[in-house]
């Protein structure tokens, strides 16, 4: 059984994200209300498909051989051997974490994927048992 780490959610981008689906809703119901039930059902659809394939849930696993990130319908697959490092980062670059305070995970792609379990401490502790070529330093893991 993989261990699992949801993401940290910052309180503005998670107001964010209540906003959006909720006023799609409103929009949608009130449209569909006056009649025009096409264009009142689209932004509601699109929304609840925007977020069950992107956005929920957002959650790192750690397998036997690699780290998965998942976001929504989306898996990304990160061998432990593959990472070189993993370092914090207040990167704003699109990735799948609900918060800014967030790792990059270095596995040889500047682009990487920036993650932010919501228990670091705990992620980190258990990303050692299973990449033992990493180690902490500082606030950082790296390769040996």
């Amino acid at each position: 059984m993989p261990q699992r780490f949801p993401s940290k959610v910052d309180w503005w981008l998670g107001a964010l994200l209540f906003v959006a689906p909720v006023m799609s809703l409103i929009s949608g119901v009130a449209a569909i209300a006056a009649g025009a039930v096409l264009s009142g059902a689209i932004p509601i659809v699109f929304v609840a498909l925007l977020y069950v394939g992107l956005v929920w849930p957002i959650a790192y696993e750690l397998h036997d051989t690699e780290l998965v990130i998942r976001f929504g319908l989306m898996r990304s697959r990160i061998p432990y051997a593959g990472i070189k490092a993993v370092r914090p980062t207040r990167s704003m670059l699109s990735s799948p974490a609900l918060s800014l305070d967030r790792l990059h995970v270095d596995s040889g792609n500047p682009l990487g994927p920036n993650i932010s379990p919501a228990d670091r401490d705990g992620f980190y502790t258990a990303l050692l048992q299973k990449a033992p070529h990493l180690r902490r330093e500082g606030d950082a893991l790296v390769s040996r």
